[in-house]
């Protein structure tokens, strides 16, 4: 299992004002899960929940025929009693891209935030990615990744290294030169 964190930045929308809207734009959370474990799945789930945003949010949880979808069925009943949350049952596994497809087709939000179901945010990431969004040059942003296993083996090491020069070394000389090819899809905010 890989999980990660990802971690405020060091902006905020007091420092912005709203950050170029007239109001707080309203923000869709999308998370495909495929097999993934409850417990990690329901963390997911509520640092999303717990996120400290003032704009409306809504969560699309998309489960892509899981085939431990009974393991999984207490997360989707106590996620489904929030309104803001919408759980969507997949019939057969059709992978993360048409999962996500099928969730932003009912979703409606100004911004859409790509999470992955092992992802935990930290309590402000939305509240700080949207400010970023102001600049109708910028197509999506991104959070700061970091493996919360980092410390577990070489491995996890290596794998938290990759992140960190991917969000911090790769995407800021892609930027220098005008064209970020990509964000990293564990979190990832993109205009509608």
């Amino acid at each position: 299992m890989q999980a990660v964190y990802s971690l405020p930045t060091d902006v905020s929308l007091a420092s912005h004002g709203l950050g170029g809207f007239d109001e707080l734009p309203s923000v869709d959370v999308i998370v495909p899960s495929f097999n993934e474990d409850p417990r990690t799945l329901s963390e997911c789930l509520a640092s999303i929940a717990g996120q400290e945003y003032g704009g409306r949010l809504q969560v699309y949880l998309v489960d892509d025929g899981s085939e431990n979808r009974e393991a999984l069925r207490l997360v989707h009943e106590a996620f489904a009693r929030d309104p803001r949350f919408n759980i969507l049952l997949l019939p057969q596994n059709v992978g993360k891209r048409k999962a996500q497809i099928a969730a932003i087709r009912r979703s409606a939000g100004d911004m859409v935030l790509n999470v992955d179901s092992d992802t935990i945010l930290a309590s402000d990431v939305i509240r700080k990615l949207v400010p970023k969004m102001q600049d109708a040059a910028v197509g999506a942003a991104m959070g700061q990744l970091t493996a919360r296993n980092r410390n577990d083996s070489w491995l996890t090491r290596l794998i938290d290294m990759e992140y960190w020069l991917a969000c911090n070394e790769e995407r800021a000389a892609q930027a220098r030169f005008g064209a970020v090819m990509c964000c990293c899809g564990p979190c990832v905010m993109y205009r509608r």
